[in-house]
């Protein structure tokens, strides 16, 4: 049986992203408490959907001028779909052209996925709002819970402590909060109860070891993979939506995807509900859009083997075509294929056609 937790708790900081969907990094400091025996730093996400991500643990000893590094996967079963492009979805690239009425092609280059980046030397962490509240009832996703402890009543830990935390994907992270709680032995722990303590926890530890190796063995369980796998990306790229392609269209921004040693942009799009398609709630314009430009390819290799080149299209703004380029993306998986945006001309109006990942059947009309 696992010994009950010597630890309290002695407070707690709680921290909000400012963006649904992101990537980080976020960055939590704080110093150690300078606890007898030992003390514990807790780190977990509380929102509506669980994430995943890595850590990297930056420990700078003030005792033995010495830094000390500690990184980790966490989280298996991110439930980020509202971050990624769905079935139906309407591309844009960086950058955009008009044509007029009866206009030819736009002018302006090829299109493409707008950025790759090395990964950064210095991590830029972004920008966290400090909460006050936690959801009684929320999603729990365990990020960090690491202790340290002595062996007898020895020098406290005296160290300043960096938390930078980021995911390869976008996290849903609605209505999220991330929080930090600080714990420390209990402030009257005796030399003979932690003593006791630390046998029976070890003896806890060693029990439970064996009996994973038996399990593992058996095939009834197995170890995941903790090892990072993608380092810090950069900070997000700044974003000019095109025009809202229906009514109730959600604007999902871009990401960066790490491949080939590389970080690539992979730019946002508009989540186009298929309501609004089939009650033709998309937008619509008084004349056919202009022929497309002659060129509409990318400037740079795909960023991954899975990536997939979607073409451009003609957007209305109101008063005029847009040309949004085409974009390097990738597909949610093999069986999805991309169907390209269009206009659909009919009784004297032109309706749009949003482009999105289809499974062989075109939705809308």
């Amino acid at each position: 049986m696992k010994p009950p937790s010597p630890f309290e708790r002695r407070d707690t900081a709680v921290y909000r992203p400012t963006e649904r969907c992101g990537q980080g990094p976020y960055r939590f400091e704080t110093e150690s408490l300078h606890a007898k025996y030992g003390e514990k730093l807790v780190v977990y996400a509380c929102g509506k959907h669980a994430i995943d991500g890595n850590y990297r643990l930056t420990m700078t000893r003030k005792d033995r001028d010495k830094i000390e590094n500690d990184e980790s996967r966490f989280g298996y079963d991110a439930d980020n779909q509202a971050c990624k492009a769905k079935d139906v979805a309407v591309t844009s690239a960086g950058g955009s052209s008009s044509g007029g009425r009866g206009a030819g092609p736009a002018s302006g280059g090829p299109g493409g996925s707008g950025a790759t980046a090395a990964a950064p030397t210095t991590i830029k962490p972004l920008t966290l709002e400090t909460g006050t509240t936690i959801p009684a009832d929320c999603v729990r996703t365990s990020i960090l819970n690491m202790s340290w402890t002595a062996a007898d009543d020895y020098a406290p830990l005296d160290a300043h402590l960096v938390l930078d935390v980021w995911s390869a994907e976008p996290n849903d992270q609605e209505d999220l909060v991330f929080v930090v709680e600080r714990n420390a032995v209990v402030a009257d722990m005796t030399v003979e109860r932690w003593h006791a303590f630390r046998a029976a926890d070890e003896a806890y530890d060693k029990a439970y070891m064996a009996n994973l190796d038996v399990e593992v063995r058996a095939g009834r369980t197995e170890i995941l993979d903790s090892k990072v796998k993608t380092p810090p990306p950069p900070p997000p790229r700044a974003e000019t939506p095109p025009p809202r392609p229906s009514q109730h269209a959600r604007w999902i921004p871009g990401y960066w995807v790490y491949a080939e040693a590389q970080f690539h942009w992979i730019t946002g799009l508009w989540d186009v509900p298929e309501e609004d398609i089939q009650q033709q709630l998309t937008v619509q314009a008084p004349t056919p859009p202009p022929a497309a430009p002659p060129k509409d390819e990318p400037t740079e290799s795909a960023p991954t083997r899975t990536a997939v080149w979607t073409p451009g299209s003609w957007q209305w703004n109101g008063r005029a075509y847009i040309w949004v380029a085409g974009a390097w993306r990738i597909p949610p998986d093999e069986k999805h294929t991309w169907q390209p945006a269009g206009w659909t001309v009919s009784a004297g109006r032109s309706v749009f056609v949003p482009g999105g990942w289809r499974i062989g059947v075109r939705i809308g009309r």
